[in-house]
Formats: C-alpha cells, sequence, structure tokens
C-alpha cells in the first residue's frame, strides 16, 4: 500500500527548536518521509491538514492515568468549582454514591487548603457533616495528602493507639484522636479499607481515560505508581489496550509496594511493546505545597521540630537501604529508577547515593541512552547541585512541573524563603545542563480543573507568571520552541519512548493540529488553545 500524504503550510517537527516542514508521508503507523509540499510527486492524493499549526504529539513523561481513571467518578474539590470548606461539602453532598448505604464510598479529589477561604485542611468533623454513616475520602491536589470522615476511619480501623506508619502519619488532634488528616503513607492504609479492586471496571474508567488523553493531544504516557494488587497493572493496561486504550504507555511500580508483594523477574516481552513496564519508582519526600518536601533550609516561622532535633525541613522518606534496593532491582530487571524528590535536600540525597554509579540503561555505545535514574519534579536546586547532576558518571534525567508553580502560588510563596523561592523550577537552568529533560503534568496532583492542558505548562514555563499573574522567576523562562521540545522532542529522551515525539522519518506517526499557531500568539493566552484533531501512530483518535 503506498503512504498517504499530509499537507500543512507550517509543520513543526520536534527534532530541534528552529525545524519547520510543509508536508510528511505516512506509511504503516510510521513518518517514512518529511519536507517541503513542493517535493510531493505530482498526482499523488494529499490529505490537507486543517488549522494554523500541526505539532508532533505531545509526551506526559510523569503523569497517573490510573489516578485520573479514579476520579472520573469522584467529585472535583478544587478551583475554579470549589473556594471554601462549606463549598467542598456541598460538592461532595451530590455525589451519586450519597445515601447508598454504610459500605458505599463518597469520594472526592483536588482540595488545597491555601485556596479554601478558611485557609486550613479540612478534618473529619467537617466531613462529618456530609455523612456520619457512609465513609467519606478526598484527596488532596498533590495526591500526597487526604481526608476521610470518622465511618472511614473506622472502617480502616484508624484508633488513637494506631502508630504512624514509618513513610507518612496521621493526623491527630490536641487528645491524641485522629482527625481524619492522613499524610503520605498513611492513605495507604486508607486505600486497604476501600476494599479490592474491580478489574472489569478499571478497564472501562482506562479506555474512558485514553480518550481524556488524546483530546489534549497526549500520545504517550509514563504511568506513574503502579501498586501490585490483586491483579497486576500490566495486565489492566493491557486488556485496555485491546479495548481501545491508544496512547504508548510506560508504567512503573511503587518500589515500597513491590518489596512488600514481590512479584517474579520481570521478562523481556513486559519491558516492550506499546504498553510495558518502564521502571520503579521511589519517594525521597513529600510535597512543597503542604511542607513536607525535604529542603536542606527550614521552612520559614515554622516551629522547632523535637523529632528532627532542628526546625521543620520537611520529610525524609527512603532509606539508603531502600534506595540499595532499589538499585539492584533495577540492575536486574534492567528497568530505570524514577525517584520523587522536590526539595534541594532530597535531590543532593539522590545524586549522594547515585552519582558514581555505573549507569545501566540503554544499549552499549548507544549516543544518548535513557538515563538509568530519573528525578521527579526535581523542584529546587542549588548551582552545584545542577553543575553534578550534568557531570555524575550516573546518567540523570529530570522529569519537571512548572505547572505546579502556576497553580500552586499561593502555598509556595507562603511556605518558602526568599531564596528557596528564587531556586524553585529553574528550567532555563535544567534546559542547559540535561539533555533527558521533560515538562508533565503530574496528572491529577495539582490544584487546577484541567491539570493535563499541556499549554498550561507552556504558558507558564515562557511567562513564567502564576495563575494570578504573580511572577514565579521570571529569570527562569525558556523560549515557546523550547518548551514545546519539553513535552516532544526532548520529552522523548528521558525513556523509552524514543520513536516518538519528532516529525520525522521512523518515528511514530503521531501527531497533533491546534486551534491557534502558538508561535504567533500572545504568550499570556497559550492555555486557550484547544487541540482539534490527535493522531496516534497515523490513526485519527480524537477530533473536536
Amino acid at each position: 500500500m503506498p503512504p498517504n500524504y499530509y499537507r500543512h503550510p507550517k509543520i513543526f517537527t520536534g527534532v530541534d527548536e528552529t525545524s519547520f516542514a510543509s508536508a510528511f508521508a505516512v506509511e504503516e503507523g510510521r513518518f517514512t518521509w518529511v519536507g517541503a509540499a513542493s517535493e510531493i510527486p505530482s498526482g499523488t492524493a494529499v490529505h490537507d491538514l486543517p488549522g494554523p499549526l500541526v505539532l508532533p504529539g505531545f509526551i506526559d513523561a510523569h503523569t497517573h492515568p490510573s489516578y485520573i481513571a479514579l476520579t472520573v467518578d469522584a467529585v472535583a474539590c478544587t478551583v475554579p468549582l470549589v473556594h471554601s470548606i462549606p463549598e467542598m461539602l456541598a460538592a461532595l453532598r451530590q455525589h451519586p454514591n450519597a445515601g447508598k448505604g454504610p459500605e458505599v464510598w463518597i469520594e472526592g479529589w483536588g482540595y488545597d487548603e491555601s485556596k479554601l477561604a478558611e485557609h486550613r485542611t479540612p478534618t473529619r468533623a467537617d466531613l462529618d457533616q456530609v455523612s456520619t454513616t457512609q465513609p467519606i475520602y478526598v484527596e488532596r491536589s498533590d495526591f500526597h495528602s487526604a481526608v476521610c470522615n470518622t465511618r472511614a476511619l473506622e472502617l480502616a480501623g484508624i484508633t488513637a493507639k494506631t502508630p504512624d506508619p514509618h513513610d507518612g502519619k496521621f493526623g491527630r488532634d490536641a487528645g491524641g484522636a485522629p482527625n481524619g488528616i492522613l499524610t503520605e503513607g498513611a492513605k495507604n492504609i486508607m486505600a486497604r479499607a476501600k476494599g479490592p479492586a474491580d478489574f472489569e471496571t478499571d478497564v472501562a474508567k482506562l479506555v474512558r481515560t485514553s480518550a481524556y488523553l488524546a483530546e489534549r493531544g497526549i500520545v504517550a504516557v509514563t504511568e506513574m505508581t503502579c501498586t501490585p494488587r490483586e491483579y497486576q497493572q500490566l495486565d489492566l493496561y493491557r486488556e485496555a489496550q485491546r479495548r481501545g486504550f491508544k496512547q504508548h504507555a510506560r508504567l512503573y511500580y511503587n518500589f515500597d509496594a513491590l518489596q512488600a508483594r514481590p512479584i517474579p523477574p520481570i521478562p523481556l516481552a513486559d519491558r516492550s511493546g506499546q504498553v510495558a513496564i518502564g521502571g520503579i519508582k521511589l519517594f525521597m519526600d513529600g510535597s512543597m505545597s503542604n511542607r513536607t518536601a525535604w529542603m536542606r533550609d527550614p521552612y520559614p516561622d515554622r516551629p522547632f521540630d523535637s523529632a528532627q532535633g532542628r526546625p521543620w525541613t520537611g520529610m525524609h522518606t527512603s532509606s539508603r537501604e531502600q534506595l540499595a534496593a532499589a538499585l539492584e532491582f533495577a540492575r536486574a530487571n534492567a528497568l530505570q529508577i524514577a525517584i520523587h524528590a522536590m526539595g534541594d535536600r532530597a535531590i543532593e540525597e539522590v545524586l549522594d547515593f547515585y552519582a558514581d554509579e555505573e549507569p545501566w540503561m540503554g544499549a552499549p555505545g548507544r549516543e544518548t541512552p535513557a538515563p538509568s535514574v530519573r528525578i521527579e519534579h526535581g523542584s529546587v536546586w542549588t548551582p552545584e547541585l545542577l553543575r553534578r547532576a550534568r557531570d555524575a558518571r550516573m546518567t540523570f534525567g529530570v522529569a519537571t512541573n512548572i505547572d505546579f508553580f502556576f497553580c500552586e502560588y499561593d502555598s509556595y510563596s507562603e511556605n518558602l524563603s526568599a531564596d528557596q523561592f528564587a531556586r524553585t523550577y529553574p528550567i532555563r537552568d535544567l534546559y542547559g545542563a540535561l539533555e533527558a529533560l521533560a515538562l508533565s503534568s503530574d496528572t491529577p496532583a495539582t490544584t487546577w480543573h484541567d491539570p493535563s492542558n499541556v499549554f498550561l505548562s507552556l504558558q507558564a514555563a515562557v511567562t513564567r507568571k502564576a495563575y494570578n499573574g504573580a511572577d514565579i522567576v521570571p529569570a527562569q523562562a525558556i523560549t515557546l520552541p523550547q518548551a514545546v521540545l519539553l513535552y516532544t522532542g526532548r520529552a522523548r529522551l528521558l525513556g523509552d519512548t524514543r520513536d516518538l515525539g519528532c516529525i520525522a522519518p521512523g518515528f511514530q506517526a503521531s501527531f497533533l493540529t491546534v486551534s491557534e499557531d502558538i508561535f504567533d500568539l500572545n504568550p499570556n493566552a497559550l492555555m486557550d488553545t484547544q487541540v482539534t484533531g490527535t493522531w496516534i501512530r497515523g490513526e485519527q483518535v480524537f477530533a473536536r
């Protein structure tokens, strides 16, 4: 069968910051030729692509499709829909499960106390106003904390005598009783209380999530933090693939959970294909917005922490023994290590442990092998940390999140000192230091009603302004072509997506049409751009 030819006056190829084309050919799901429309053989049938611009398909290098699938049936408790605790309670009362019995859960997601009128975290006393007979569970915007009601605590068996887990803590009232706030690993106990997953239901939700991603131009994802459970997520994804999940996906197993529920060695067949296992995930610290990211210097205006013996500097959640065990497992199974590290002290600990180790990813002699260790979020850096990451024997990559700074400005500006704030998300410096670098969304773990909107991240990276117009370190702005590359051509280098992200011969024919020529647009209007069409491996999977 002859190739299909496509034509458009402005095609950004994603190969570098300046390369454009006006035509390409697609055969068996791959680009076979890219060039000028005038070079198409005469008499050839050509598809004219609509709109003002064509882009490579977006790669979301750190996201959570399975969490997105969970929020499909949960109530959104985030701006611009919810601005106060009473509004949050009103939203939860509208959940379709309300009134259905003492074992039926009411769930929500997305609250951020810094954006609530009360400027405090809701507690079980608040949620008990919705119901004392049904369990209620609401994820915070960063998915590192949550809150539940009294009934949920009862089902989980959490009482005043329940000790904090090693990697988290239960909020408590003045008398020591749990107040419903669950931080980091404390959420896992509540997850078990919600009971076993339903495979068929989860497959259907994941297929619906594929359509959600396609509408936003996302053609490849890394599913961060898979947890071995009643079924394996790889089985879930592959069944969803058979039923219409279109994206290229790489799955990263939560290493803590993997140690508690070991799985057999991972064969090559499970590490290749459209859907496969890509790595393991560890957590070095918490989040910036709730002051659990591990910092070198104390958070300002925090009381002395008796457990640390110094002012509060956040949470350190992975031991060196865990880092060593992860290294052994990743080497043996040819997988990446991805480490959540937001604070500068957490990043320093990653570099201290891994910088001098021999990389293991990629074929010998490969010009740019995928990094063996990925730093996820990498929020606060010093010039010395950047130099160490660049010059290390280990190959490091970074998937970072300027969208956090954009959406969560209130908590970042309140929680960080002036020096810490000035070193937050230094995208320009990262762009110059590391080839394997990507912007990502971490959906749904941020305070915004549509966190998977790539154009929001592009706008924040270029303008370095928050949602309210406040500056977020303007000196670290990058150009729009550079920002697009961090969702396309550069993002592909971060993992097993090397034949995606570019409109170039040999690459998968995954591309987009969009509503605006973003290169001629006022940068402050970028987030209003819409994807009008998405093609994955030559097949159109979305049309607006």
